[in-house]
């Protein structure tokens, strides 16, 4: 971990002075000290920037899909480097391992330099209402980091200061259930002091409460077995009904619009990373659409490898025929798009060979066809992180508790608000199953469907395996426009309980032993 540690407190600086435009603008200097730069509330603003881009590029440019798509069943590929994910056998050599490990403690260290610099400043134009309000946004990044974190490796080190560990890197890793505590006070400081309204494309509040619902309703399984602890249920709830009922936030009327570079930071947009061209520095951009698109014309720009990826068996079996997300989430033979390739009169998916299907979220197109600056491997178009629709979904869950089904009339419309938007029937009872497919559809290639997993296997160990034992993660095959399932395609693997935690990176293990051994119990009372 000293490559995280020591290599934070040098470049802190330099990393957040790297981006402009909108609110990530930044004077033209490219050395600062703290005590130079956080004399205005501006400036304090502008501290936390570079948490909504940079310091996450390597865990979203390939980690975030391989991790949350391809080990939770919904993402197949011909690319051997990513089929190891759906088929768990990544071990701690392989580079989105220690990627995303890096991307993610990149995140905690620069948000914790945040805090530093902004508890230590001086300034008569600062008041601590202002500090208050930036710590309360780096401590929401620091959470998210987490949340993340502990959900791919399970006891991890906690890392409060960075500055404490300089000179000694080899630091213990600590329990699940104390990395949760760690986040939900991370996130109860967020709520009490991140403002109710921000500049676009800043958290909130609301993002802050609604991140919090996620946490409780994970840790709600951490260390139970069958049932979850109700008080985190609880919480679960009331935090996401605060959002659901008070935020003044709602779900967009079309969900294909909701993956329009125009609709970036919309009105059901709790938190995304904010993303722009790689002009303003590499690690700056968004790059999905280079993996995703499955064609290299349809952008235009030298990109466009995704020919071999699309969804799985397992996930298009999820789709009622009249679901209006399936379209916008990935293609199949005939699909036109008209928002492709404007000028050639749109885009036809015609690709009957590989897997049949190829994903069109965060596929947007070339130069040509939006207002924006799409380059090679680069557009700058917000990835999401939390949407109202989970938050409608987190909150049917936790009224449902750890009933079999519920027909309560809260829970009810929550979830039924998410299927009516996608064109379906509402339901007049739910289960814990209904719930879990309405999220995965709901979600599909946005990077979370392994961690809810994850936190299914907390309580429900062998109700997660399972489930992953039942998808099909091969694909179907074509012939003449038709598809059908060659016994040849079907993929079934049944993990074990172990594979619920990815490898620590072996150069992390490496430099700090101490992640072979158990977890300790973690120190609040500093």
């Amino acid at each position: 971990m000293k490559n995280i540690i020591k290599y934070i407190v040098i470049v802190f600086v330099l990393i957040t002075s790297s981006c402009s435009d909108d609110f990530l603008d930044r004077p033209p200097i490219d050395q600062l000290t703290i005590d130079m730069f956080y004399q205005t509330p501006e400036e304090l603003k502008m501290a936390t920037n570079a948490l909504y881009n940079v310091v996450w590029f390597d865990w979203h440019d390939k980690a975030k899909m391989g991790i949350g798509e391809g080990a939770g069943g919904n993402y197949l590929t011909n690319d051997g480097a990513f089929r190891i994910f759906f088929e768990f056998t990544v071990t701690g050599e392989h580079a989105r391992m220690n990627e995303a490990w890096r991307s993610l403690y990149n995140v905690v260290a620069q948000s914790n330099m945040v805090m530093y610099g902004v508890s230590n400043t001086d300034s008569d134009d600062i008041t601590q209402e202002d500090k208050n309000r930036a710590i309360a946004e780096a401590r929401f990044m620091r959470a998210a980091a987490y949340l993340n974190i502990v959900t791919t490796w399970g006891a991890v080190p906690i890392i409060e200061n960075n500055l404490d560990y300089v000179e000694d890197y080899v630091i213990p890793r600590n329990r699940v259930e104390d990395v949760y505590e760690f986040i939900l006070r991370d996130l109860e400081f967020a709520v009490a002091h991140l403002s109710e309204t921000a500049d676009r494309g800043r958290v909130t509040r609301w993002s802050a409460k609604g991140m919090k619902a996620r946490a409780h309703l994970y840790a709600a399984g951490v260390g139970q077995s069958g049932s979850r602890d109700t008080d985190h249920l609880g919480k679960a709830r009331q935090y996401a009904e605060a959002v659901i009922n008070e935020s003044g936030l709602v779900l967009m009327g079309d969900y294909a619009d909701l993956f329009k570079v125009e609709n970036d930071n919309n009105p059901e947009s709790l938190f995304a990373l904010q993303w722009e061209d790689k002009g303003a520095g590499w690690g700056n951009q968004n790059t999905l659409q280079a993996y995703f698109a499955p064609e290299g014309r349809i952008a235009g720009v030298g990109d466009g490898w995704g020919g071999g990826t699309g969804a799985s068996y397992d996930l298009q079996q999820l789709y009622e025929s009249q679901d209006q997300r399936r379209k916008p989430t990935f293609m199949l033979y005939g699909d036109h798009y008209p928002e492709l390739m404007r000028a050639d009169g749109g885009y036809t998916f015609e690709m009957q060979g590989g897997p049949g299907s190829a994903i069109k979220k965060y596929v947007i197109g070339g130069p040509n066809d939006v207002d924006v600056t799409v380059s090679f491997m680069s557009t700058p178009q917000n990835t999401y992180m939390l949407r109202l629709a989970e938050v409608y979904l987190i909150a049917a869950e936790a009224i449902m508790g750890n009933n079999a089904s519920t027909s309560n009339a809260d829970a009810l419309r929550y979830y039924n608000a998410v299927r009516e938007r996608a064109g379906l029937d509402p339901q007049d009872v739910i289960t814990f199953d209904d719930i879990f497919r309405e999220k995965r559809i709901e979600l599909a290639f946005e990077g979370r469907i392994w961690y809810e997993l994850v936190r299914w296997h907390y309580f429900d160990p062998a109700g997660a395996i399972d489930y992953i034992s039942q998808q099909n993660r091969g694909f179907f095959s074509w012939e003449d426009g038709e598809r059908y399932m060659d016994p040849e395609n079907e993929v079934y693997i049944t993990p074990s309980d172990d594979d619920f935690t990815m490898p620590f990176p072996s150069a992390e293990v490496s430099r700090n032993p101490l992640l072979r051994e158990n977890p300790v119990a973690y120190d609040f009372s500093n």
